[in-house]
C-alpha cells in the first residue's frame, strides 16, 4: 500500500510517502522538495514520485491512499484535473497496475505521509 501527501508553504511544494506490505511493515519511505507550485501540485507530485520509486524497485502497488479528495476524484476521472497536474495524472495511469485502487483517507489515517511531506520542505 502506498500512502502519499503533499504540502505547500508560501508557494513551495514538497511531498512524502510510505509504502507498506500487507502486514503493515514499512518497505520504503521518502520525502522531497518539488519547487514552486500549489497544494494540488504537491499532492500530485508526491503520488507520482511514490509510484516511480515503486516501479523502479519492482514493487507492485495494490492500494493507494491519499488525504486529498480532490486528487482522488481527478485520478478516478470523476473531476477534470487542472492543466498543472493533468500530465502527471496521465503518467500515473502508466505506472499503476489496473487492479490497484486509489482511495481517500482522512489526514489522521495518513499521519506518517503527512510528516514526511512536511520534512520535504527541508530537503534540497
Amino acid at each position: 500500500k502506498l500512502n502519499t501527501d503533499g504540502s505547500c508553504i508560501d508557494n513551495a511544494c514538497a511531498g512524502g510517502g510510505v509504502v507498506r506490505d500487507y502486514t503493515g511493515m514499512i518497505i520504503l519511505a521518502f520525502s522531497s522538495s518539488f519547487g514552486i507550485g500549489n497544494s494540488a501540485e504537491g499532492e500530485a507530485k508526491a503520488m507520482h514520485l511514490g509510484l516511480r520509486l515503486c516501479s523502479e524497485r519492482g514493487l507492485s502497488i495494490s492500494f493507494m491512499e491519499l488525504d486529498s479528495l480532490f486528487l482522488v476524484n481527478c485520478f478516478n476521472d470523476l473531476w477534470n484535473p487542472p492543466w498543472a497536474i493533468e500530465y502527471i495524472l496521465r503518467d500515473y495511469k502508466n505506472l499503476i497496475p489496473s487492479h490497484a485502487s486509489v482511495s481517500h483517507v482522512f489526514r489522521e489515517a495518513n499521519g506518517l505521509a503527512d510528516r514526511l511531506a512536511a520534512h520535504g520542505h527541508t530537503c534540497q
